[in-house]
């Protein structure tokens, strides 16, 4: 696949590195942490050749560098795709970038990433078991103890406890789930139902934190921004939402909350609900995609200047359908909204999955973003 840098080198190479995902289809939390690595090079790369006086020609060269290094690692099988920039990059420009990118590649080697741990489910009420129809063994329990790249510790981010499984407060979240998130609702909108659709980011799609990579791409290509600008962007992005996912992943282990059809059928065995979306093999609360879209909205509204961008969105799950957004905001909204249409979470655990996904940001803007 030959790619020409017109757009950025930093954006050509985040499509090359999203079109491997959706070759290998890594779990969305293992797609968080290598982008993060991979983008975090870059970002080191051309922060060190600019440290140097090196020319804005000698970054690109140092950034397509480090993007090859850093991809050849992640993934060994796939073909190098064929990215050309404008310089021919000099002996130091081509050892600052390979040092940079193997001192981010040797600093996770030992993050926990690659970690087992025995994890066994409760058959409690409210406790989290697998779900039909696959009955899938529980999706990494021990990501909420990977390293984080910024965070010092996950715990205090964690989001507070869940309403009691037998309270007034989960009964009306389940109710909104069984009434709009059932595979045969009639309250449901048919647009509702193509969000839902379009933002599931399942198997062989780019997935969720691929998904807001691939709108910062159409973000910062209408900008054309410098490739300084553009790294320290993605770096940021990226960094942000792998913390978010390992807070996440800690909440949801933590907590270890059922999820809606579980749920229903303690409560209303006789309704034999289905949702619409087929159930992830993980505890409910918080939403994953929720805290990936909190961070990953707040770092663009920081790097963008503010709420209000335009942008249209394609998806991977509907080939063809764009959807279009004038906030990140309402962005973020209607996916955490889409996981409830969908019958796969409660309203509350999109929205506390997007105020955690927020703080992280935040934390990851300080360190990394105004550098």
């Amino acid at each position: 696949m030959a790619i020409r840098a017109e757009a950025g080198v930093v954006e050509d190479w985040n499509h090359a590195f999203l079109n491997a995902v959706r070759k290998e289809t890594p779990p969305p939390c293992l797609v968080s942490r290598n982008l993060a690595i991979f983008h975090l090079a870059m970002h080191e790369a051309v922060r060190d050749v600019r440290d140097r006086q090196f020319s804005e020609a000698a970054q690109e060269a140092a950034c397509h560098l480090a993007a090859e290094r850093v991809f050849k690692s992640l993934f060994p099988s796939q073909p190098l795709p064929s990215i050309q920039v404008s310089q021919t990059e000099s002996s130091m420009v081509r050892a600052v970038a390979i040092a940079n990118a193997d001192e981010v590649l040797k600093s996770r080697e030992n993050d926990g990433s690659t970690t087992t741990i025995h994890y066994v489910p409760s058959d409690k009420p409210g406790q989290w078991r697998r779900t039909p129809p696959a009955n899938r063994p529980p999706e990494m329990p021990h990501w909420g103890s990977v390293k984080p790249f910024v965070l010092d510790d996950v715990v205090p981010f964690r989001a507070p406890a869940p309403p009691a499984f037998d309270s007034a407060e989960f009964a009306k979240q389940l109710a909104i789930v069984r009434d709009l998130g059932g595979k045969s609702s009639d309250q449901r909108t048919e647009d509702q139902t193509l969000a839902a659709t379009f933002w599931s980011d399942f198997s062989y799609t780019e997935s969720p934190p691929g998904h807001w990579n691939d709108i910062a791409a159409e973000l910062t290509e209408k900008r054309k921004l410098p490739v300084e600008e553009a790294a320290r962007l993605f770096a940021t992005l990226n960094v942000a939402m792998a913390d978010a996912g390992i807070s996440c992943w800690e909440t949801k282990y933590h907590f270890n909350f059922w999820r809606p059809i579980t749920a229903l059928a303690y409560v209303e065995p006789v309704l034999a609900w289905q949702p619409m979306l087929k159930t992830p093999p993980h505890p409910e609360y918080i939403s994953g995609h929720g805290s990936f879209s909190g961070a990953a909205a707040t770092v663009l509204k920081h790097f963008l200047g503010g709420d209000e961008v335009s942008f249209d969105v394609a998806s991977d799950s509907l080939p063809g359908v764009k959807r279009h957004f004038t906030r990140l905001h309402a962005c973020v909204e209607e996916i955490c909204n889409s996981r409830v249409w969908g019958g796969i979470h409660y309203p509350m655990s999109g929205e506390q999955g997007r105020k955690l996904g927020e703080r992280v940001a935040e934390a990851c803007i300080t360190r990394i973003g105004k550098r």
